[in-house]
This record gives structure tokens, C-alpha cells and sequence, in this order.
């Protein structure tokens, strides 16, 4: 009944919204979080200078003294904050006080059956016979849930890999296989697959003290599994590598893998005060704790095992000391590691570099990576004048390493003032890093700030800035940006989509060269021509709410003077590509673009597929469709001129009824899962929003809000692909193939 209460009370509350003339708009929200974090026994805000540069450590004692003098700094009562994996130690009494001072330490079509048709030739190539990731940089690989070849098809979900053979004209499920973990991803090389995974930690050796209520964290960890695929009916975990630290993000050139994680030192022994008066004495404990740590407590450390748990092949450092580097300006405790794998050799011991700082954002061409991390700041501060004078300088720090011969060294460093979305907005060309920014921090709107294009060329071990243009979007934020050659494509919004065209042919001196505005905003943006870029985002009205899924196509033949060809929207509805590219699909053969779309309001959950070929136009849709069906019920359904008649629009859409039931009648809607309210409650919430509802219900009804069960609703999209003439998409549930042609369903494999 309570959730009958809050499905009825909603219901009015929009009847009710929809009669008021000073309705209150939605907030939109988008892009990452700020990633700052720590506390601090002091801070002087002067200290903070926006300053990036790299130390190298010679050898461990250097990199464990780092760590120790810093902590000593900074340590409180309550432990250390500065990274995303910490948790403080549960409440410890009195007498764990006294140990420790001791020393105590992530279709349109019908049911007929067309079998695909594959090319003939043993050897398939991408972008002419199937369909390879949605990378952003050609030669680069990005780690996904799904891959294909030509020939097979490899899927992640549901922590299970998934096999199928789609070499001949039906395709197959051949092998499936188990892995622990969540968040998959996977590299496929040959038969050897590299899967990436987040992990939980594993218990953690604790101090010996007496009557100590600890609960052990280890941190989170993550997980990386070699994969022979050589005999898909028996698919075998070669090597497992368990890691410390989150998953960030990994890129594969030509057989050799990059990982990027980023560890928080977890291991150490703090405590936490019960009460006030014992704050004192934690904060010797937690100042002993560093004192007697050691490296392996503040660098990560790796373990790779035969299988998935079998015997330990090695174990240590996951870096070397001597490829250990801290800016010059403390950016936290986290370890940001890189890593090279060859995929042929598969999993050994790890060889990388790292950084001792926070890191969010990767980008990586085929001869360099670029890691963004954050400036570093006390969490007591927050909410006081120097969080104000923060956001009024705030830069980003960016980190180069080579890695164009196999290796992975680092380069040098520099900083551009603001903020960064995403990957998208850094880029290298011809030696330079072009890298779009959001004057301030990435949080909330400032009515003064503007955004840059800034290029950046490497000089004596530093990033330095050779060319700027700003003045882009007063009072907005970046939305999206798109590098192409020699040219930036840059939305940003607020209320309108001011999409620039800038000018980088002269990297010293980059210009705007032309703006359009329209309503809404592009999330992502995509070079479907020469001449064209697609952009996906979302449709708003004049005052800048958003209202449902647009596409937009942009003509920039002109750069001078770029145009709208054309916009494709559904109301209600989002694209999962406003934030994952890799949800993307464009096969320039056929010039059809797939994106997986939601929209409540329709109650349509899959994917859409666009024509480019004139503008933009709908050319179908893709379900997995669920089993079963709405069957009819005895009560009597309210239509949108009811709705209408009391001054509202109709508020749920196409796929959730609302219906008053008479005595007598059972109500319901077969696969729809049905919530009631009494007439008298339905009439008490009316009265309180002054909503008249005599006209449609009368004494002894009783109204009832229909929707989906979950099983019965037709499940996400998340990837699509192409393979000869058969676009194949992927939900949790099942693999389809839809003719390229007319979107014919094909074959539909259940998955696991």
C-alpha cells in the first residue's frame, strides 16, 4: 500500500504540476565527478599552485619516505582520506588505544527466420566485412563486452563470456565461461582473450590487539584473466593476475595492452575513536602505524596464479621503485600505475611506470598516453572561502608517457587551466596535445566561465602551451568535443547547443571559426563524412529542460558558417552513447548509424537505427523482445482526453495504464504488474492538490497504476555490430541478428 501511495500521490503531483504555471524545471546533469578528496590536520591554501612536474625515486626507501613524511602531515584521528579504496577501521575501545600505543598496530521485423550471410573469403577485414569497436583513435583498441573478427563473436554479460561461431551461414553458441568479478571487459587477440574486471579485496592481515573490533577491508582490487580460446567448447583460464586498486581503463596497439589502475594504500592499521575524548590517543596510534609501515603497504601489489585460483606463479610490487614518480605538488596518496602486456606472451610479471597522484581520465594515441589527474584537496575545507578561490584558478594536471616502441616511460607534464569531460577532449597531433577545458571545477554551472582549446608541446620534460583560444560558451560547460585533423568540433551548453568549429591549423594561434546554436545538446559527436558530424545527445526546449533523445547532423563543409541538415528525437527517451562511445555503432557502407535508446514514455527499450545517407532520417528499430503480452483487463483505461479535460497532459505514456476499477471487477493487466488505491484515499490526495476527479472515478472505485514487470519488459541493448549483411545487437539477455537490408530479425541466441 505504500508503494500504492507513492505511485498515486506522483500521479496527482503531476496532474497537479501540469495545472501550475510555475512549474519548477529538472536539473540536467552530466559529465564525471570531481575526483578530489582528502582531509588534512591543516592547509594553507596559498600552498596550492596548480604546478605540474614529476620527481623519479631511486629506489624504494625514497618512494616509502615520500609516502611517510607526507602522511605524517596529514594523518588524523580517523586515518587518511585522499583515495577512493579506504575505509576506516570500525569502533575500537579503550583498551585497543592502549595496545596500539604499545606499538599494536560497475526490430522492427516478424518472427520469419533469414540466416545470415557471411563472406566467403577466409580472411575478413574490418570496416569492409564486419565491424570493429567504436575506438576514437584508429590503430587503438579500447576494451568492451562484445568483439568479433568476421568469423566469431565473443560477449560479456551476465560475468559470463559467451562464445559463438558465426563462420557459415547460421550462426552458433559453442562455449561459455564463468568469471568472478563485475564491470567485464575484454581484449581478443588470435585465441588468447584479456579480460579486465573490478573486484572485491581480500582479507587483510590485522594488528594483534586485544578485544579489537575489526571488520578487514583490503581495498578493492582488480582482476585481469588470460584466456585460451582455442577450443571454444572448452574455454580455460591460462593465468589470473589479482591487483591492487580500481580498473581504470586500458588500450591495446598491435598486440601489446596498457592497464591503468589506480591503487589507495588500504593496509594500514588505523583506528577509529569511539568517542571524542579518545581522539588524541587515535592519533598517536595512527601516526605509530605509519611510522612502522613498510612500501608494500602504500604501493600496490600484484598476484598472478595459474587458473583462476590455482598456484601462485609470482607475486610483488606491481611497479619497480626506480619507475615510481610524485609531482612536486602533493596530488594524494593514490598510485596510478600503467602496464604493459604483451598479448602474445599473455599474463607475467608486470612491467610499468607510475605516478603517485589521483587519476581519472586516459587518452592514448598510437606513440603516447596521457594520464589528467587533480589537484589535491583537504575535505575540512569545504564549503569555506578557499573552496571559492579554488574553483577561481582550478587546473588540470596532464602526464605523458611514451609508449611507442612496447615500453611504457614517462615523458613529461604540464597543466591547462579548468577542467576536462572525458577522453574526448584531449588529442595528439603532429607532436602536439590539443585538449579542450571548462573554465573552474567540474562541478555545478559558473555564469562567467568559458571554455578553451589549449595546445600543448612537449619541451625539456614539460607540457608547454604554445596556442589558446577560449571564449567559448560564457556562463556553459563542455558538453562534447570531437578532434578531426586539424579541426575541434566543441558543444557546450546551458540552456542552448552552441557548436563551435575551431580552427587548429596554426597550432600556435587556434581561432573560432564558426558557431551555430540550437535547443539541446550533443553528448557525443561523430565524423560521419568529410563533411558531416553526427552528434547524440539530448532535445530541450527554450529554457533549457531537457525532453527526450535527439540526433543532430551537423554540415561543417563551411566551417565558417556550420548548419543543421537535420534532427531525429523521441520523446522521453536517452541514449546510453551520450557517455559510452563504445554503445555507438556507424557502418559507413550502408551509412547507418545504431545507438541502443530508452524512453520510458514510449516504452520502447532497444535500439534505433538512423539512415545519413540525406540528413538524417529513422529507418527502424531492434527489440529482443520479451515473452508475453499485455492482455486486456475489465477495468476502464483513462485516455489522454481524459487526462487532458483536467488541464494535464497524459504523464506515463504508452506502456503503463491507468485504470479506474468498478466493484466487482478483478482489474489488472496480464504482464503488467498492477498497484491499487481506495477511492476515498485517491479523493483526500486529489482534494490536497485541488484536483477535481468526480468526473472519473465515483464511490467504491478504486484507481490502479499498471507497468512492467521486469521480466516482461523487453531488455536494453548495450552493443551492436556489424557481420556481412547482419546487424547483431547485444542486451543482457540474448544476441539477435536483423537483416542490414529491412531489419528482418535473423537469429536470436539466449545467452546466459
Amino acid at each position: 500500500m505504500r508503494k500504492s501511495l507513492a505511485i498515486a500521490a506522483a500521479f496527482l503531483m503531476l496532474l497537479a504540476a501540469c495545472t501550475d504555471d510555475d512549474t519548477v524545471p529538472t536539473t540536467i546533469q552530466t559529465g564525471t565527478g570531481s575526483g578530489l578528496s582528502a582531509v588534512a590536520a591543516s592547509f594553507d591554501p596559498d600552498s596550492i599552485q596548480f604546478v605540474a612536474s614529476l620527481q623519479r625515486f631511486d629506489e624504494c626507501a625514497a618512494v616509502l619516505s615520500h609516502f611517510q613524511d607526507q602522511a605524517m602531515a596529514r594523518v588524523g584521528p580517523y586515518g587518511l582520506d585522499g583515495g577512493g579504496g579506504f575505509f576506516p577501521q570500525p569502533f575500537i575501545d579503550d583498551q585497543v588505544f592502549a595496545a596500539a600505543e604499545d606499538g599494536g598496530a560497475p526490430a522492427r521485423g516478424d518472427s520469419a527466420t533469414q540466416a545470415p550471410v557471411i563472406p566467403d573469403s577466409g580472411e575478413f577485414r574490418e570496416g569492409v566485412d564486419f565491424s570493429g569497436s567504436n575506438v576514437q583513435v584508429a590503430g587503438v583498441d579500447e576494451p568492451d563486452i562484445i568483439k568479433t573478427d568476421g568469423s566469431r563473436i565473443l560477449a560479456f554479460v551476465n560475468q559470463t563470456l559467451s562464445y559463438v561461431d558465426a563462420s557459415n551461414g547460421s550462426a552458433r553458441l559453442l562455449g561459455t565461461l564463468y568469471l568472478p568479478g563485475w564491470d567485464h571487459k575484454f581484449f581478443m587477440d588470435g585465441d588468447t582473450a584479456i579480460v579486465f574486471a573490478r573486484g572485491d579485496g581480500f582479507a587483510v592481515p590485522l594488528p594483534e590487539v586485544r578485544d579489537a573490533r575489526i571488520a578487514p577491508y583490503g581495498g578493492p582490487k582488480t582482476l585481469v584473466f588470460e584466456i585460451d580460446l582455442s577450443d571454444p567448447e572448452n574455454l580455460v583460464v591460462v593465468r589470473t593476475m589479482h591487483i591492487d586498486g580500481n580498473f581504470l581503463s586500458a588500450r591495446s596497439i598491435e598486440g601489446t595492452a596498457r592497464i591503468i589502475v589506480s591503487a589507495f594504500p588500504s593496509d594500514l592499521p588505523f583506528v577509529y575513536p569511539s568517542s571524542e575524548a579518545a581522539e588524541d590517543i587515535a592519533l598517536r596510534a595512527n601516526k605509530q602505524a605509519i611510522a612502522d609501515s613498510t612500501i608494500d603497504t602504500w604501493l600496490p601489489n600484484y598476484t598472478l596464479v595459474t587458473g583462476t585460483d590455482g598456484d601462485t606463479i609470482s607475486a610483488g610490487l606491481l611497479v619497480d621503485c626506480g619507475q615510481v614518480h610524485a609531482p612536486v605538488e602533493f596530488a594524494g596518496f593514490d598510485t596510478l600505475a600503467v602496464l604493459a602486456v604483451d598479448m602474445t606472451d599473455g599474463l607475467g610479471a608486470p612491467d610499468g611506470t607510475a605516478v603517485i597522484a589521483q587519476g581519472e581520465t586516459v587518452y592514448a594515441s598510437t606513440e603516447s598516453l596521457y594520464v589528467a589527474t587533480n589537484v589535491w584537496v583537504p575535505s575540512d575545507v569545504w564549503g569555506s572561502d578557499v573552496v571559492r578561490r579554488i574553483e577561481e584558478d582550478y587546473s588540470t594536471a596532464i602526464h605523458k608517457f611514451d609508449i611507442s616502441d612496447g615500453s611504457t616511460e614517462y615523458r613529461a607534464s604540464g597543466t591547462v587551466t579548468g577542467h576536462m569531460l572525458n577522453q574526448f577532449a584531449m588529442d595528439e597531433y603532429e607532436g602536439n596535445l590539443r585538449i579542450a577545458t571548462t573554465e573552474g571545477p567540474p562541478w555545478g554551472f559558473s555564469d562567467t566561465s568559458e571554455s578553451f582549446v589549449t595546445v600543448l608541446q612537449e619541451r625539456d620534460g614539460g607540457l608547454e602551451q604554445i596556442g589558446r583560444v577560449g571564449d567559448m560558451g560564457r556562463g556553459e560547460r563542455i558538453f562534447s568535443v570531437r578532434f578531426i585533423g586539424d579541426t575541434a568540433y566543441v558543444v557546450t551548453f546551458r540552456q542552448v547547443d552552441p557548436f563551435y568549429v575551431v580552427d587548429l591549423s596554426d597550432p600556435e594561434a587556434p581561432k573560432v571559426a564558426g558557431e551555430l546554436k540550437i535547443a539541446g545538446y550533443s553528448g557525443y559527436l561523430y565524423p560521419v563524412a568529410e563533411d558531416r558530424v553526427l552528434g547524440i545527445g539530448q532535445d530541450a526546449d527554450n529554457d533549457g529542460f531537457t525532453t527526450g533523445a535527439k540526433a543532430t547532423m551537423f554540415d561543417v563543409s563551411d566551417p565558417s558558417d556550420p548548419r543543421e541538415l537535420g534532427t531525429w528525437t523521441m520523446d522521453g527517451g536517452y541514449s546510453d552513447v551520450e557517455w559510452d562511445h563504445l554503445a555507438f555503432l556507424y557502418w559507413p557502407p550502408e551509412e547507418l548509424a545504431v545507438l541502443p535508446v530508452q524512453s520510458w514514455q514510449e516504452q520502447f527499450f532497444g535500439a534505433v537505427v538512423l539512415k545519413t545517407d540525406d540528413g538524417i532520417r529513422e529507418f527502424g528499430r531492434i527489440t529482443h523482445s520479451a515473452s508475453g503480452g499485455v492482455t486486456p483487463s475489465d477495468c476502464r483505461e483513462l485516455t489522454a482526453d481524459e487526462l487532458t479535460s483536467l488541464d494535464a497532459e497524459f504523464p506515463f505514456g504508452e506502456g503503463l495504464i491507468v485504470q479506474v476499477c468498478g466493484e466487482g471487477e478483478s482489474g489488472g493487466a496480464g504482464a503488467l504488474e498492477c498497484e491499487s488505491l481506495p477511492y476515498d484515499e485517491v479523493m483526500a490526495l486529489a482534494a490536497d492538490d485541488g484536483i477535481d476527479l468526480t468526473s472519473v472515478m465515483s464511490e467504491g472505485d478504486r484507481l490502479e497504476v499498471c507497468y512492467p514487470e521486469f521480466d516482461s519488459q523487453d531488455p536494453a541493448i548495450l552493443r551492436s555490430l556489424v557481420i556481412g549483411d547482419q546487424i547483431w545487437t547485444l542486451s543482457w539477455r540474448s544476441l539477435q541478428s536483423n537483416s542490414v537490408d529491412d531489419l528482418t530479425v535473423g537469429q536470436l541466441i539466449p545467452l546466459g
